[in-house]
C-alpha cells in the first residue's frame, strides 16, 4: 500500500485534508487571504469571504468523511469537491494576481483536484474516469 490511496480510503484521506484546510481557513482567514491574494487579503472584508470559502471546504470534507464512515455513497461529495477545486483554479488563473502567485495558488488547488480524481478511482463501484479533455484553459473530467 502506497502513500496515495484510491477508492474509499482515498476519499477518507481527502476528506480529512479538506476539513483541516476548512478549519484553518475559518480560524485564520486573514492569513489565508494574504496567502491567496497578497497584502490586500488581510482585510476584514476579505476575511469574511475567506471564512465562507473555508466553511464550504469544511462542509464538503465532512460530507465525504461521514459518507465513508457510514458506508454510504461518497462519489457525489468527491465530485462536488472536484468541481469546487476546479472552479477555484479557474477563478484564480483569471484573477488580477501576479503570474507567480496565480500559478502557486492554482497549483495548490490542483492538488485537491488530483486527490479527488484518485479518490474516485474505485469508489462506490461507479465507472472510473477514462480521459481528461482540455478545453479553453479548463479541464473537464469525462466519465464513460
Amino acid at each position: 500500500m502506497g502513500m496515495v490511496q484510491t477508492g474509499r480510503a482515498g476519499a477518507a484521506q481527502l476528506a480529512l485534508g479538506r476539513m483541516a484546510v476548512g478549519v484553518a481557513g475559518f480560524v485564520a482567514p486573514r492569513t489565508f487571504g494574504r496567502i491567496w491574494i497578497g497584502r490586500d487579503g488581510g482585510s476584514r472584508h476579505v476575511a469574511m469571504v475567506t471564512r465562507a470559502f473555508a466553511a464550504r471546504t469544511f462542509t464538503l470534507g465532512l460530507g465525504a468523511y461521514l459518507a465513508v464512515q457510514r458506508d454510504a455513497p461518497v462519489r457525489g461529495w468527491i465530485e462536488a469537491g472536484l468541481l469546487s477545486d476546479s472552479l477555484d483554479v479557474l477563478a484564480t488563473l483569471r484573477g488580477p494576481l501576479p503570474l507567480l502567485r496565480k500559478l502557486s495558488i492554482a497549483g495548490a488547488a490542483l492538488v485537491g483536484v488530483a486527490g479527488g480524481v484518485l479518490a474516485l478511482q474505485g469508489s462506490d463501484d461507479e465507472p472510473v474516469i477514462e480521459e481528461i479533455v482540455v478545453v479553453d484553459e479548463v479541464e473537464e473530467i469525462v466519465a464513460p
